[in-house]
């Protein structure tokens, strides 16, 4: 093992993911630490998927830190059709590569897969793996993060745990189950744990899973049999999107912009070929949207807390849920993860912070001083020891 890894650690993070070979849930556990212990500053997701190119379609084996509206627009617009998917078929089995070792980052940043995915959540730059490949399917597994802190120890970690993740996966027979044809049905989107709506090319309602239909009910969103979704011109955007010869997939917005209760929300559009119980008697779906939690929480404030209290990214992120009045549960559907996961990072959140219960740690967070100095010129200022 490379001397920049702790053996303690990297057993845990192996051990869960020989866990997940019998307990498919227990896989965003093991992806959760194996980021959280080994990543740089700002990252926390990462992605175990089959892809199938020409044409794109995937399935998500597993995931850490990406949310069903982030889940839904990668399968139906990038799986098997981003660049780096497209470019990393052909990596040996086993290998793990830096993105920028694929394509030049300059032309990334100009792809629709930079432009309306991963740019949205500040993200440039990935590790691929590859574990496995039967003829245009493959299973990779993708760490996408900021150009922020080195990779170095990280890259180490996932190159030692590759042949125990692809051992694991075929443990788990999950190789057998890809059919990566079309797709996901509407009992599958039923059980989703945010909310999702289908859309008409008229904005009428096709398709509400139980999410999406208190969603319309709270925000009261129906008209006439139409949903309003926001201003005119919001409307015509979304419009707009439905042109199959139009660039953009996607268009990320908010409901209630500007409101107390204001929601962030991701309208795509779809090929009713492609998803199962798109033709309904309503109509055929056309859009759909994705609605997730918005809570107040700013990167800023994250990074306050990773130094202040030597968090993990992870860590940092759900101590900042906590101590915006949201809970486990809130993190686990914003970040798309198990109550194992949350309970994973809280147990590491009260051992470096020396409390035992949320409550305390939501007084302590409180009590900080994470901002004294935000109004203070600091450029003179000794570096800290």
């Amino acid at each position: 093992m490379g001397d920049l890894l702790s053996t303690a650690d990297f057993s845990a993070v192996v051990s869960d993911i020989y866990e997940a070979s019998l307990s498919p849930a227990h896989w965003d556990l093991a992806l959760t630490g194996l980021v959280s212990r080994f990543g740089p500053p700002r990252w926390d997701v990462a992605m175990l998927v089959w892809e199938r190119l020409d044409p794109g379609g995937g399935r998500f084996v597993a995931s850490a830190g990406v949310n069903d509206m982030a889940r839904a627009v990668y399968l139906q617009h990038f799986a098997g059709r981003n660049e780096w998917s497209v470019r990393g078929h052909d990596l040996a089995i086993g290998s793990l590569v830096h993105s920028d070792h694929l394509i030049d980052r300059a032309d990334f940043l100009q792809t629709s897969f930079s432009r309306e995915f991963l740019g949205l959540f500040g993200m440039e730059v990935g590790l691929i793996g590859a574990l496995d490949k039967h003829g245009r399917d493959h299973l990779g597994l993708c760490l996408p993060g900021p150009d922020a802190g080195s990779t170095e120890m990280l890259q180490e970690a996932v190159r030692l745990c590759l042949p125990h993740v692809q051992r694991a996966v075929r443990i788990a027979r999950r190789i057998g189950e890809a059919e990566l044809g079309q797709a996901r049905s509407t009992s599958a989107l039923d059980l989703a744990p945010s909310p999702v709506l289908m859309l008409t090319e008229r904005f009428e309602l096709a398709f509400a899973n139980a999410a999406g239909k208190a969603l319309i009910e709270s925000y009261r969103l129906e008209n006439g049999g139409k949903l309003r979704l926001g201003p005119a011109a919001l409307h015509e955007d979304l419009s707009r999107l439905l042109d199959p010869a139009a660039k953009a997939h996607c268009r990320p917005f908010r409901l209630a912009q500007g409101t107390p209760s204001e929601r962030a929300a991701m309208a795509m559009r779809v090929d009713p070929d492609r998803i199962h119980g798109a033709r309904t008697e309503s109509g055929v779906a056309r859009l759909m949207i994705v609605a997730a939690h918005n809570p107040a929480v700013t990167e800023e404030h994250i990074d306050r807390l990773r130094d202040w209290f030597g968090l993990t990214h992870a860590e940092a992120r759900l101590t900042a849920l906590l101590a915006d009045g949201g809970s486990t549960e809130d993190y686990c559907q914003l970040r798309g993860v198990s109550a194992n996961a949350a309970r994973f990072l809280l147990k590491g959140i009260f051992a470096k912070t020396g409390v035992n219960r949320q409550a305390q740690l939501v007084r302590m967070v409180s009590q900080a001083p994470l901002f004294w100095a935000r109004e203070l010129p600091t450029g003179d200022l000794p570096a800290p020891i």
